[in-house]
C-alpha cells in the first residue's frame, strides 16, 4: 500500500470515528432529554408464569422480577429513562394495609429525594388493584402521576396484554399532562381514576371501567389524551398521612340481600370492628334484621357507612339512615368506602369529620 492509499484509509477511519462519536453524543443527549419514570413492582398476573402458552387462568402470580419485564421491553427506552425496584412479589389477594403503607412511603420518599422523577408506575395484580390505587390516591404526597398497571393474561400467554399495558403506563407517567390527576389505572389503552375505576370482568382484557363518570383519557398511538380530571381531594390535597399511622383498625363490609340475617353484624360488634360498610341493595338498603343490628352498632360508637352493591349511582342520606346513625357513602364502591373509613379511623377522625370526608374525597 503506497503513502496516498494509507492517507485515504486513515481519513476514512477518522471520518467513521467522528460519525460514530457524533451518533453517541446524539444517543446520549436523547437519553438525557427523556423523562425519568420509576417503576415499582408488586407482582400479580403481569409478572406471572403459566405452564404453557395457553395457560390463561391456572397460573402463579409474581414469578418474574420487575427488572426482567423492563429488560424484555426495550421500546421503553424511547419513552423514558427507567429505574425499577421490586417492592414485593405477591398475588393481589395477599395485599394488606401494611404493604399499602410501604408503597405510599416509598413513593413519597422517592418523590421528595428526586425531583427529576416525572412519574411512577406500579405493577399490580388486578383483583385488588383498584383498592391499592385508591389507597395511594388518598396518601401519596406528590403532584406527579402514579400509574397502577396490571394484566389479565400471564406474561407467558399467547397475546399477553402485560407488555403493551406496561408500555402505555410508562407513557402516561412520563406525560406532563398527567400531573395533578392523582393515581390512575392504565390498562387496555384506557385511563381510569383510582377513585371510580373498578374491575368489571374476570378474564377479558377490557377489565376496568368507571361506570358513571367514564374514562379520564386514552393512550393512543399518537400519545396520551385526557378528557376530564378528578374534582375530589387527593394526593397533595389529602389530609391523610400514612407516616403517622401505626395501627389499622378493623373495618368490615357486609352485603345485603333478600332475607339477610343480622347475626353477622352482631358477630362483628363482638369481634371489635370499629367500622362497617353496608354493601346495600339499591340505594344502600338493608334487610330489617340487618337494620336492627346496624342501629345497635352505631349506638356503641361503631361507624356505619351505606354504599350500593349495584356498582353505580349515589347513596343519599335519608331519614331512616339518620335514625339508625348510618352515614351515606355517596357513589363510593363498598370496598373503597371501607378504605376511606379505615384511613379516617386510623387518623383519629370522629363521626362528624368522617361525614365531611365522605363529601370531599
Amino acid at each position: 500500500m503506497n503513502l496516498l492509499s494509507k492517507k485515504i484509509l486513515f481519513m476514512k477511519l477518522l471520518k467513521n470515528l467522528f460519525i460514530a462519536a457524533g451518533c453517541l453524543v446524539c444517543v446520549t443527549s436523547h437519553a438525557v432529554d427523556l423523562p425519568l419514570v420509576y417503576i415499582l413492582g408488586t407482582g400479580g398476573t403481569i409478572q406471572s408464569k403459566g405452564d404453557t402458552r395457553m395457560t390463561l387462568h391456572d397460573y402463579r402470580a409474581g414469578r418474574y422480577d420487575i427488572s426482567e419485564l423492563v429488560e424484555a421491553l426495550p421500546e421503553l427506552q424511547d419513552v423514558a429513562r427507567i429505574e425499577a425496584k421490586q417492592v414485593t412479589n405477591i398475588g393481589s389477594p395477599s395485599m394488606t394495609p401494611v404493604v399499602w403503607k410501604e408503597l405510599a412511603e416509598t413513593i413519597n420518599a422517592l418523590a421528595a429525594e428526586n425531583p427529576e422523577i416525572a412519574g411512577f408506575v406500579l405493577t399490580h395484580g388486578t383483583n385488588t388493584l383498584e383498592e391499592t390505587a385508591w389507597f395511594l390516591h388518598l396518601t401519596v404526597k406528590t403532584d406527579r402521576p402514579v400509574v397502577v398497571v396490571g394484566a389479565q393474561r400471564p406474561a407467558t400467554a399467547i397475546s399477553g396484554d402485560g407488555p403493551m399495558n406496561l408500555y402505555n403506563a410508562v407513557k402516561v407517567a412520563a406525560s406532563e399532562d398527567a400531573r395533578n390527576k392523582g393515581v390512575m389505572i392504565a390498562m387496555n389503552q384506557q385511563i381510569n381514576s383510582a377513585r371510580e375505576g373498578t374491575k368489571t370482568s374476570a378474564y377479558k382484557v377490557e377489565a376496568f371501567q368507571s361506570r358513571d363518570l367514564g374514562l379520564l383519557g386514552v393512550i393512543d398511538p399518537d400519545g396520551v389524551r385526557f378528557y376530564r380530571e378528578p374534582t375530589r381531594r387527593h394526593t397533595i390535597f389529602s389530609e391523610f398521612s400514612v407516616s403517622e399511622i401505626s395501627e389499622w383498625p378493623r373495618v368490615d363490609v357486609v352485603e345485603s340481600y333478600a332475607g339477610a340475617p343480622g347475626d353477622i353484624i352482631e358477630f362483628l360488634i363482638r369481634s371489635g370492628s370499629k367500622g362497617i360498610v353496608l354493601s346495600g341493595h339499591g340505594a344502600g338498603g338493608s334487610s330489617p334484621e340487618q337494620s336492627t343490628q346496624f342501629k345497635a352498632a352505631t349506638d356503641q360508637g361503631i361507624i356505619v357507612i351505606a354504599a350500593s352493591r349495584t356498582g353505580s349511582g349515589r347513596v343519599i342520606q335519608g331519614t331512616r339512615m339518620e335514625e339508625s346513625g348510618i352515614l351515606a357513602g355517596d357513589n363510593l364502591l363498598p370496598h373503597k368506602a371501607r378504605i376511606l373509613l379505615q384511613l379516617a379511623l386510623a387518623s383519629g377522625l370522629d363521626k362528624p369529620a368522617i361525614e365531611r370526608i365522605l363529601e370531599q374525597y
